[in-house]
């Protein structure tokens, strides 16, 4: 059954990850309530157990807004091919790749390997928008502390993973090093320390965000500055806080800051971080403060600048949705989602 097809009739398409590859028991259908209008019938997420996707998310919702309403420490940290490349280094092409192409991914993978051990990491949120700058020798020294900060955040709170996989391969290349990494830490994955990563950004950038923010002091760690730091601060104010105050950190280099918290005038709700790769040394440090700290990341570029929503998934609700005008699908992708949204147009079916 083609992609079209499964549009269309609503069944899924046969996506398997390889048994390496799948590294919890159940494959869930990814739905997220708010955001269906992107959703399609090739994408899944791994949970540890059987799950609608739409009950996991609004339990997510339910605990982080508890956590505001009752100002407690809840870190939620996002993990994807960024953070996975930093802690695990560059991966084998997942099998899944055709054979033509799994030739291409491969030489890839050997040259960003020879790279990664000769020059380290640059990585970056959007363009010319960088998440984190080490050389080999920084990743060396700082690899163990960021992967004690992530484990932390499993134990206290949320991490939200990139478990997500579809008909193309993205990040599952990484998944059985993920796992080795969980083992190690003595982590075991459940609906209560993992959510999937986009999770997150739905929570950010969907209905619930005002009943997180609405009346309440935000304090904001990022590196944005004037007309950007002016722009989110107007987006945040915009969405119903009361107050937004800012702690400036390294856009590159987070993960060596060390937070003075006494520079903060006073006690936030929630924290919104956005540090790139480094963020890992960062949420312990924001404990004192005994509030909720959310991962923001992308969603920070769109609250400076809403045309950039169109650049990544779960950044446009329901019902402000519109496949022509994303710009992380290929023409094709963005004409399926558009039938799946106007069935009888496809059909040549009237008003």
């Amino acid at each position: 059954m083609t992609g079209r097809d499964a549009l269309r009739t609503g069944r899924a398409a046969p996506v398997v990850l390889p048994p390496r590859h799948a590294i919890l028991p159940a494959a869930v259908p990814f739905r997220v309530p708010g955001f269906l209008g992107q959703a399609r019938d090739t994408d899944f997420v791994l949970a540890p157990e059987p799950v609608d996707c739409a009950a996991w998310f609004d339990a997510f919702a339910a605990r982080v807004i508890d956590a505001v309403e009752g100002r407690r420490y809840l870190p939620v940290c996002r993990m994807s091919d960024g953070e996975f490349l930093l802690l695990f280094g560059p991966q084998p092409p997942s099998p899944r790749h055709p054979f033509g192409r799994r030739l291409y991914e491969r030489a890839r993978h050997l040259r960003a390997a020879w790279r990664y051990r000769r020059h380290g990491l640059q990585a970056f949120t959007a363009r010319g928008v960088s998440s984190g700058d080490l050389s080999a020798a920084d990743i060396r020294a700082v690899r163990p502390a960021l992967a004690a900060g992530f484990a932390a955040v499993a134990r206290r709170g949320v991490l939200g993973l990139h478990l997500s996989y579809g008909d193309v391969p993205h990040a599952e290349q990484f998944f059985p090093s993920l796992a080795g990494w969980l083992a190690r830490e003595g982590v075991a994955l459940t609906l209560d320390n993992y959510v999937p990563f986009y999770f997150v950004y739905a929570l950010l950038r969907g209905p619930r965000f005002a009943q997180i923010v609405a009346g309440r002091r935000l304090l904001v760690v990022h590196s944005a500055e004037q007309e950007k730091r002016r722009a989110i601060t107007g987006a945040l104010l915009a969405a119903g806080a009361s107050g937004v105050e800012w702690l400036p950190i390294s856009a590159s280099r987070a993960f060596e800051e060390h937070l003075d918290l006494a520079r903060v005038h006073a006690r936030p709700d929630l924290v919104l971080l956005g540090a790139g790769v480094g963020k890992g040394a960062l949420f312990a440090q924001l404990e004192p403060l005994g509030v909720p700290c959310l991962d923001a990341g992308f969603a920070f570029e769109v609250w400076a600048d809403a045309d950039k929503q169109w650049d990544r998934p779960y950044m446009t609700p329901d019902p402000a949705f519109d496949p022509s005008r994303v710009r992380f699908l290929p023409p094709e992708k963005r004409a399926l989602l558009h039938a799946a949204r106007h069935p009888r147009e496809e059909r040549g079916g009237g008003a």
